[in-house]
């Protein structure tokens, strides 16, 4: 049972990598790429259809080489695929690039930089008000019945 969830959490944290882990300008990678970049980078052939056998967990054992590889060009930690702590911090910093990926986001931290430190608490706690009510609004919505 464990082995098992150890393999679709290998099998879903790939897939979010795949998802989330390309240049800004692209959509993600195909398994093709991936596996001619994988081999690029790191000299492991595997072909398209096993990255995504892997990636959809289809496909349940992974080589050493395999998951060193990946790990390799996604940039992330061999661990990454089995130990939660380090997959929630790179998870985390994967969904920073993302977001400062943003144009509008982007340019709201430059422009809250050059605020003084007091002005900057206040765009801070505005923020804050802004996200309670969108979330209490989520709520609302999700708890009213179709019409």
């Amino acid at each position: 049972m464990a082995e098992q969830a150890e393999e679709s959490s290998f099998a879903r944290r790939l897939a979010h990598l795949i998802a989330t882990v390309h240049p800004p300008d692209r959509k993600p990678y195909s398994y093709r790429e991936i596996a001619q970049g994988v081999a690029d980078v790191t000299g492991v052939t595997m072909s398209a259809t096993h990255v995504q056998q892997l990636a959809v967990g289809a496909r349940r054992d992974p080589k050493r080489s395999h998951i060193q590889a990946l790990a390799k060009f996604f940039g992330v930690p061999v661990t990454y695929f089995f130990d939660d702590e380090v997959a929630g911090q790179v998870d985390e910093q994967v969904a920073n690039v993302v977001a400062w990926r943003d144009t509008q986001a982007r340019d709201l931290a430059q422009r809250a930089m050059r605020l003084s430190p007091r002005d900057r608490e206040t765009v801070s706690a505005l923020m804050d008000q802004l996200g309670s009510y969108t979330a209490g609004r989520e709520r609302t919505r999700r708890g009213r019945k179709p019409e």
